[in-house]
Parts: structure tokens; C-alpha cells; sequence
């Protein structure tokens, strides 16, 4: 029993270091998988046009992610990652309405 407590007193720490750098990086995401799935069934938009939203909001997320604080990412971290789809759309919009700070999604220099 001991040990076992041990091991556990061991563990925990590991794994909350590992959630607290996670929150430093931006998630790794497959923008494929998911847009296949995505898009299974719909005959209006493709996994091409949901894999360009994808990307650009990586981009997005790749430019501003040291503004948000470390809660607002693991909130919606979390939150984007619910129920098995991992979208980076999703998670730019949770922090952009955690913030109040929404980006138009156009680009300036065109």
C-alpha cells in the first residue's frame, strides 16, 4: 500500500507539469482526420474548404497564442476538444470570445 502511495505521489506531479506545458504550446491537431469526418455526409462544403478554415485559424492561434493567459487555454483547450473532434476553428473562436478581442479573418495586407 505504501508503495502504491508512493507511485501515485509520483505520478500526479508528472502529469500536472505535462498539462502545464501543454498550455504553453499550441495543440497538435489532425486537420485531415477531422475534416473528413467533418464533412462526411455534406454536400455543400468539402474537407478542402474546412481544412483552409482549419489552417487559417492555426495560423491565427500561431500569431496570438502568448496573449492568452493559461486558464482561457485550458478552458478552451478543452472545450475544443470535446467530444472527439479537435478543431482549431473552435478553439479560436472559445478564446476570441474569452477575450473580447475578435479577428475579422481577413487578411490586412490584401
Amino acid at each position: 500500500m505504501r508503495t502504491f502511495i508512493f507511485a501515485l505521489a509520483a505520478i500526479v506531479p508528472a502529469f500536472a507539469m505535462d498539462r502545464a506545458r501543454a498550455a504553453d504550446e499550441i495543440p497538435a491537431f489532425d486537420i485531415a482526420r477531422n475534416c473528413k469526418a467533418e464533412t462526411a455526409g455534406a454536400s455543400v462544403s468539402g474537407p478542402a474548404s474546412c481544412a483552409r478554415d482549419e489552417t487559417q485559424a492555426k495560423n491565427q492561434l500561431s500569431e496570438r497564442w502568448s496573449s492568452y493567459s493559461a486558464s482561457q487555454k485550458k478552458e478552451c483547450v478543452g472545450e475544443s476538444t470535446t467530444g472527439g473532434e479537435k478543431s482549431y476553428v473552435e478553439l479560436l473562436t472559445c478564446l476570441e470570445m474569452s477575450t473580447g478581442n475578435f479577428s475579422t479573418g481577413k487578411d490586412p495586407n490584401r
